[in-house]
């Protein structure tokens, strides 16, 4: 008797597990079937839609709602859809690799009924696996689709220069080449092209000038690392006098000092260009991050609210922090140079002596 009780017990566990399988399987084909059946008929409605934009704008509004009936609920369903079963199937597996951790003998159970655990287990684990790929998937698709909004939201005209739109976005210009590469290469921009030198993108190729090969503008274009910082400095300099009035008496006034300490910086690097590698994290990190600083300031209008007031006050202390940084760098450049002056003064002056030239110098200037 205890024995039939424990084969029904046995029977009905599989046939549970069986059944959370096939139910799984049921609702998650039926879900992205019924996607599936959406997007092809938005899919459809778009290409109804063959009117072409009266303005830029409404052309970005219509390519915004293409992305969004497209890959980015794609994207959306595959993170959905992923996370969840996820969720589900690493559950079922982690609780199934216990059950067999735990052993055959201490569940009560035969040699031949144990062996549906491990089973399963074995098999729950990598559609666990599975699922988690997916959610991976859907979530860098979210991220580019993320990204590729950002770049287009921040395009004013058909023709963009690929540098200022990806300060503009607030994105990195090496990931905002790669994402518009992307986009351009799968038709997510359609009709879009990238100069060859890839500093102008053209969202309507028509724009795009023919026969202009890159290989030879590259030549002239070519910069060394002092001119370069010297043109970085220059265009921070200006950003720094088109912020000035827009955010306020205190934070101006960090900007004008600002400004006038890292002019000093830029022209004493001018003048001693053996100096550039001391002001190489200054350059590739001081100064864009104080920018994308001042971006984020500007980036919050009018706005009254307590977490902006909050934000412009933690930058402007930030900007006095820095002006006290920058200081400090143009002090220590100057300590230098000036420890290179006294060395040279004083060969110079022992020289003299040896030469027998400075006694009647020293008395003048004695006199004097």
């Amino acid at each position: 008797m205890p024995d039939n009780n424990k084969n029904n017990y046995d029977y009905d566990l599989g046939d549970m597990i069986d059944s959370a399988v096939q139910f799984g399987t049921q609702v998650g084909s039926s879900v992205l079937g019924s996607i599936a059946d959406a997007l092809e008929q938005a899919g459809d409605a778009m290409n109804r839609a063959n009117a072409q934009p009266d303005s830029f704008s409404a052309w970005k509004r219509r390519l915004e709602r293409k992305w969004k009936n497209g890959g980015q609920s794609v994207g959306v369903v595959l993170t959905a859809v992923g996370w969840t079963f996820t969720g589900c199937f690493g559950i079922a597996a982690l609780v199934l690799g216990i059950l067999t951790a735990v052993g055959a003998g201490t569940l009560g159970l035969t040699p031949d009924e144990f062996v549906a655990l491990p089973i399963l287990t074995a098999v729950f684990y990598p559609v666990t696996l599975g699922f988690l790929f997916m959610a991976i998937v859907g979530m860098k698709k979210l991220s580019y689709f993320g990204r590729l909004r950002k770049l287009l939201r921040a395009a004013n005209d058909w023709t963009c220069d690929l540098p200022s739109l990806a300060r503009k976005a607030q994105i990195k210009q090496e990931k905002a080449y790669d994402t518009v590469a992307k986009a351009v290469a799968n038709g997510d921009l359609p009709n879009a092209a990238i100069s060859d030198d890839y500093s102008t993108l053209y969202l309507d190729d028509s724009l795009c000038p023919a026969g202009t090969p890159a290989p030879q503008a590259a030549p002239v274009q070519t910069l060394t690392d002092a001119e370069q910082f010297n043109r970085d400095g220059v265009d921070f300099l200006n950003y720094l006098k088109i912020c000035r009035g827009k955010l306020g008496i205190q934070t101006d006034e960090e900007l004008t000092r600002m400004q006038k300490t890292c002019a000093s910086i830029l022209g004493f690097v001018h003048n001693h260009p053996e100096q550039l590698p001391r002001v190489r994290r200054f350059r590739e990190y001081y100064l864009p991050t104080t920018r994308k600083l001042l971006d984020t300031a500007q980036g919050l209008g009018d706005s009254e609210t307590a977490n902006a007031a909050e934000i412009r006050r933690d930058i402007t202390a930030i900007l006095h922090t820095l002006n006290g940084a920058y200081t400090k760098l143009y002090d220590t450049l100057l300590q230098d140079v000036s420890m290179d002056v006294s060395t040279e003064i004083d060969t110079l002056e022992a020289m003299l002596r040896q030469d027998g030239l400075t006694h009647d110098f020293d008395a003048d200037f004695k006199v004097k």
